[in-house]
């Protein structure tokens, strides 16, 4: 029995190891899919939010996705259809916002230093104290904006807004600017909860405060006397850990 065996075994090795071999292969990639699973599809939890189309307010319940990690790995809107772009996503009832894409973390007063913030960024502001949650930690800073490579500024403090030098409105913290096309503003204040839609063409938009000096325009913001020309976030490392 045993000779019979092994001639069976020997004639028919050419067959058996590769099936052997597909077989470990499929059992690891069962068990690789699996942990890919574990690791990327924690929970869904739904939440009241709004943003602002073309000067009005749009509430909505979203889908936020988080990891294992407890990372955001996607954000879906219950009931509607929205394709996201950078318009930031303000949870209701709360200080904290999400950012659809990839964001700059621009620091006039250091040098004018620019980071990256990944997709589904949160920003929180915890009685003026300024959390930005970036994938897998959280740090706290001051004296930033934020800016998404194209068109829209966000502020976490208050700044004033200039059409050709002169004030044209006071916007309270969390609030944000956009330029369009280089010819429509739009404008978001958070604490009036207003938005307002303005034609500029051909005249200059800039951000002003104690400490940022930035011209929507031109795309650049001051440090001192220096022009700082804002990059793109996808060729900025990330921003530093700093607690």
């Amino acid at each position: 029995m045993t000779k019979k065996l092994k001639k069976f075994f020997y004639k028919e090795y050419k067959i058996l190891i590769p099936i052997m071999v597909i077989f470990v292969l499929l059992i690891t990639l069962f068990f690789l899919y699996k942990e890919y699973k574990y690791d990327n599809y924690r929970n869904k939890q739904e939440e009241e939010v709004y943003q602002y189309f073309g000067g009005v307010r749009n509430d909505y319940t979203s889908i936020v996705t988080y990891n294992l990690k407890d990372i955001i790995i996607d954000v879906s809107p219950k009931d509607k259809k929205i394709d996201y772009d950078s318009t930031p996503i303000y949870f209701k009832d709360t200080k904290k916002v999400l950012f659809p894409k990839e964001m700059i973390a621009a620091f006039p007063l250091q040098e004018g230093s620019q980071y990256k913030l990944y997709q589904y960024s949160i920003y929180e502001n915890d009685d003026s104290i300024h959390r930005i949650k970036n994938r897998t930690y959280e740090g706290y800073y001051d004296y930033f904006f934020l800016y998404d490579g194209e068109e829209l500024f966000f502020f976490p403090d208050k700044v004033d807004l200039k059409i050709d030098g002169v004030l044209y409105k006071e916007l309270s913290p969390m609030s944000y600017v956009s330029l369009v096309g280089g010819y429509t503003l739009i404008y978001y204040d958070y604490d009036s909860d207003t938005s307002e839609v303005i034609e500029v063409e051909g005249k200059n938009i800039s951000i002003s405060s104690e400490y940022i000096n930035i011209s929507i325009s031109d795309r650049y913001f001051k440090y001192f006397d220096h022009k700082i020309y804002l990059s793109k976030p996808e060729i900025l490392r990330e921003i530093y850990k700093n607690n």
